[in-house]
């Protein structure tokens, strides 16, 4: 059925993200026309006053985490889970369309140079999440049988399937568990996932430090390094013990980082750049199966990043 409700929660935050595709295209493809001789630099080393403007992709990297899950009848902690992320393979009709182009893990910054050197930045990491499906993990804490029951009566697809070959192994996570026990994530146990994805909103302080610089000044090579966090919003498709939802957007939880990358500036105006993030997020309130069911975890996280921009 169509579902006018998820248009509207989705629309506003799509709307956003398009906005700033148009304009970064508009910038990147004109930027005559934010130069002149008074504000444009005479080499690509004096950056005080300039703005960049910079959109990219990622693949990323987890550490292994602790999910706790909770709600009415259970709280219980799955240990030591795997995850992935899911990156697009390349279409035309995705990586060139506008109205899609928040399909694919993207980094979009935009950075202030108060100084030649230091600059603050703010953006959006657009990353992806995927717990591993058939990993065996242990778990502890405790679920009420009718809990189980309860979520039967609304199983997603695959979990009914899955159940219905394998009636038993859902049964397993009933009653206490104090740790020693083994599970395997199959469909009627787990489905996790932050594709929609797990967005790390952050304010950074940088610096830039010239490594080479050409004679006349137009191109070189910088390393770039940045420091920062901020708020981390999930949009969480989850099913636990069988039942669940694809949830709204919701603010679940905080990331730190710090980012190294190597920049290639050429014409003054335009640059590429290469770089790798590390952090930690920590997700207080992660949305699942509705109501006041809820899930949380802490990761670390490292992104690999290749990105293009502009400097006005």
């Amino acid at each position: 059925m169509f579902n006018l409700s998820y248009l509207r929660n989705k629309q506003p935050f799509v709307s956003l993200k398009y906005k700033f595709y148009v304009l970064f295209v508009c910038l990147f493809l004109s930027p005559s026309l934010w130069s002149n001789e008074n504000s444009t630099p005479l080499t690509i080393n004096d950056k005080k006053g300039n703005w960049n403007i910079q959109w990219g992709y990622n693949r990323s990297y987890y550490t292994q985490s602790d999910i706790n899950f909770r709600g009415p009848g259970y709280e219980y902690t799955l240990k030591g889970v795997d995850a992935k992320d899911k990156p697009e393979s390349f279409k035309a009709d995705v990586y060139l369309n506008p109205s899609k182009f928040e399909i694919p893990q993207y980094n979009l910054k935009f950075s202030y140079f108060f100084t030649d050197r230091f600059f603050l930045a703010f953006g959006q990491d657009h990353m992806k999440y995927v717990v591993t499906q058939g990993q065996p993990v242990k778990y502890s804490g405790y679920i009420d049988p009718g809990v189980i029951a309860k979520n039967q009566m609304a199983m997603s697809t695959e979990a009914a399937l899955f159940t219905l070959l394998f009636p038993e192994h859902v049964q397993e996570m009933a009653g206490y568990h104090g740790g020693d026990q083994t599970i395997s994530l199959t469909p009627d146990i787990l489905k996790y996932e932050h594709t929609d994805g797990l967005n790390y909103l952050f304010l950074d302080f940088g610096w830039i430090t010239p490594l080479y610089t050409s004679s006349d000044g137009l191109s070189g090579v910088s390393l770039v390094s940045t420091i920062g966090g901020g708020p981390v919003v999930c949009r969480s498709d989850v099913r636990v013990l069988g039942k669940g939802q694809n949830n709204n957007f919701h603010l679940s939880g905080y990331g730190v980082s710090g980012y190294v990358a190597t920049r290639y500036e050429f014409s003054r105006t335009y640059f590429l750049e290469l770089g790798g993030k590390g952090g930690y997020i920590d997700l207080t309130d992660v949305l699942t199966s509705g109501g006041s069911n809820r899930a949380s975890q802490n990761f670390g996280f490292l992104e690999l990043v290749l990105s293009g921009g502009i400097s006005i």
